[in-house]
């Protein structure tokens, strides 16, 4: 059985050896005193022995020893005191504490036994009913008095472990600053540590190493208690902070929650740093205090009241599966077109997601940030099963308003290399990830390096929920413009979070980021293929020495592929006749095929606009050699995996 609730508990000096050490620390003192005057009154009989000259040094000599040695027996004392007033007053108390805190792990842990126990009996009694069928009776669980009692109890036994999980916090943090408190004090005492050189020059030490052990649990009696990251301290004071707001959403005022919710803009991209297996802790306490029905509506409990009021803080919780995140998003989404106070701008982005679910792609997050920017990830086929997972990313002058173009692409890579697989006859699924939860900015920021890094981290917390849910599968990045300093700035800030990165156009990369890549190559953890069209003017304008934070062309460094995007045949394309396929040259800085005039007009003679092409290929555009040698060189990584 495992256990419901489990902690660490530190450990509390004893107050009664604390005592002990006390007490002998003060007849320590005395009793160097004591042998220090019996051996001055010795010293002094030698004078009258011998005849010393001078006379009157030897027991002179004794004068300064004697004097510190009682300078040692007060510091002594002073050391019981502040011992002994520790140990009754401080750490007593806590060891009352302690003991009263594991005894209420045992009670909630062998209640919640018990609970769970009549719980699953009567489900079990349930399920073994053939007339209780769901479709039938439109009930997917039973409906008896020690049912509904046990739901109820194990929803109360969730607020009690929350609640115990903030005293044991507090208990734990309350021995450390107690340790650290009596620390000090030792730490201030001196007494009896004068040394004098034969010259007599002082020679002075002070008790400076007592109390400097690191606060923290100690792995075994001995050893130096483990270092707590502050990484690790901010992960779960957010997901902390995220489960008490969301209960408060499920109890306060709709009025309350909706004002909340639009002076706090922040919060629901927030929650998407969590650490996967805290929001699925958070995912299941949730669950287990509320209750569907047989099409899977949440009808009663929190999760019943959060789908009206605030389903993104569902649907943003990097970590959950894919089936239990889409529906929330989605809910989100329909939630905010309701809201009366939406900007034209954000309505019509949000109107674009929607209109994207009817093209065969799901809501995977969807939230509007500080700025009022509509941010979003979308996904086609199932990450959760997927043998592989391309996740793709923009760059700059791109958000959720430019998805007619994205959306295409995310079905484009999705279709193609699905079908270069298949192709090939071999049986392995991919699934496609659009990630626009990022601000990419404009020309005008282009040279900084602030936005792809605020963009990695984003990128990095999705594929690790992927990674979470689906550990198995294979994971690409593939990005375009400054989404390729954002995707190998998170390979930097999460190592290993991609397997393969395919880099399009590349407006640079930061040194970090560079050597992170090139150090994953080298240790074989992961690889990297680049292209960069001839006609592109624009992405060299992305990374000018000096000026940009992300100057390297990923192009020139180590253990990179580079594949070809100016136009010509593509190698390893397989299709069912077996002809040779000939992509055509990327014709800009495009992603997607595009009529802009600055992706056309250097390509026309004269730089005449009656004479420029009708529209670019862009570097994922189907057409493109670009595109093609991508989907095919993901088809034989593919391959040789099997």
């Amino acid at each position: 059985m495992s256990a419901f609730v489990s902690h660490t508990l530190r450990e509390v000096p004893s107050s009664t050896a604390m005592s002990a050490l006390g007490t002998s620390a003060e007849s320590l003192g005395t009793l160097v005193v004591e042998t220090m005057d019996a051996v001055r009154t010795q010293w002094v009989e030698l004078e009258g022995a011998f005849t010393l000259i001078p006379a009157g040094d030897t027991s002179g000599a004794m004068m300064t020893p004697s004097e510190s040695s009682k300078g040692f027996r007060d510091a002594m004392d002073a050391a019981r005191k502040a011992l002994a007033d520790a140990a009754g007053d401080v750490f007593a108390v806590l060891e009352q504490t302690r003991t009263e805190l594991q005894g209420t792990i045992q009670n909630l842990n062998e209640r919640h036994y018990s609970h769970s126990l009549i719980l699953d009996q009567e489900i079990a009694t349930f399920q073994a009913d053939p007339g209780n069928d769901p479709v039938n009776n439109g009930r997917n669980h039973p409906e008896t008095d020690a049912y509904t009692s046990a739901k109820v109890n194990l929803g109360l036994l969730d607020q009690e472990a929350e609640r115990l999980a903030l005293e044991v916090e507090m208990f734990n943090r309350s021995v450390d600053q107690a340790e650290q408190d009596l620390a000090d004090k030792l730490r201030g005492i001196e007494g009896g540590d004068a040394i004098y050189q034969s010259t007599g020059k002082a020679v002075t030490t002070a008790q400076t190493v007592w109390g400097l052990t690191p606060p923290g649990p100690s792995q075994d009696p001995g050893t130096a208690p483990t270092a707590v990251p502050l990484g690790d301290y901010l992960d779960l004071a957010i997901a902390r902070a995220a489960a008490a707001r969301f209960e408060w959403f499920t109890t306060a005022g709709e009025k309350d929650v909706s004002d909340w919710i639009v002076a706090h803009p922040e919060f629901f991209a927030a929650i998407g740093f969590i650490p996967p297996a805290k929001a699925n802790e958070i995912w299941d306490r949730l669950r287990n205090r509320s209750t569907a029905d047989a099409s899977g509506v949440w009808t009663s409990g929190p999760l019943a009241t959060l789908w009206d009021r605030a389903p993104a803080s569902i649907g943003n919780l990097n970590g959950l599966k894919t089936a239990d995140r889409v529906p929330w998003s989605t809910r989100e989404v329909e939630r905010l077109l309701d809201d009366p106070t939406l900007t034209d701008d954000q309505r019509t982005k949000l109107n674009l997601l929607k209109r994207q679910t009817e093209e065969g792609m799901g809501i995977l997050s969807a939230f509007i940030d500080e700025t009022g920017d509509v941010r979003a990830s979308l996904v086609r086929g199932d990450p959760d099963t997927a043998d592989q997972v391309i996740t793709i990313t923009h760059g700059i002058q791109t958000d959720v308003g430019t998805l007619g173009e994205w959306g295409q692409i995310a079905r484009d890579v999705y279709d193609y290399t699905n079908q270069q697989v298949d192709f090939r006859n071999i049986d392995s699924s991919t699934a496609v990830i659009l990630q626009m939860e990022w601000d990419s900015g404009d020309m005008w920021s282009v040279w900084a390096d602030e936005l792809p890094s605020n963009g990695a981290s984003r990128i990095a917390a999705l594929v690790e929920g992927l990674r979470h849910v689906n550990p198995e599968a294979w994971q690409e990045g593939w990005a375009h413009s400054l989404g390729t300093t954002a995707v190998t700035l998170s390979s930097q800030q999460s190592p290993g979070v991609f397997d393969h990165m395919t880099l399009f156009g590349s407006a640079g990369l930061t040194p970090e980021g560079n050597a992170a890549m090139e150090g994953a190559i080298a240790q074989g953890d992961a690889t990297v293929s680049v292209t960069g069209a001839s006609a592109d003017w624009i992405a060299i304008w992305g990374r000018p020495p000096v000026l940009s934070t992300h100057s390297i062309d990923p192009a020139g460094s180590d253990g990179v592929e580079i594949f070809d995007s100016n136009g010509g045949v593509v190698a390893d394309y397989v299709t069912p006749d077996l002809r040779p396929v000939i992509g055509l040259p990327t014709g800009g800085h495009n992603a997607g095929a595009s009529t802009e005039w600055w992706y056309r007009l250097h390509r026309s003679p004269g730089f005449t606009f009656s004479f420029a092409p009708e529209d670019s290929v862009g570097y994922l555009d189907p057409r493109g050699q670009s595109f093609l040698q991508a989907v095919a060189d993901y088809a034989e990584r593919v391959e040789e995996r099997q």
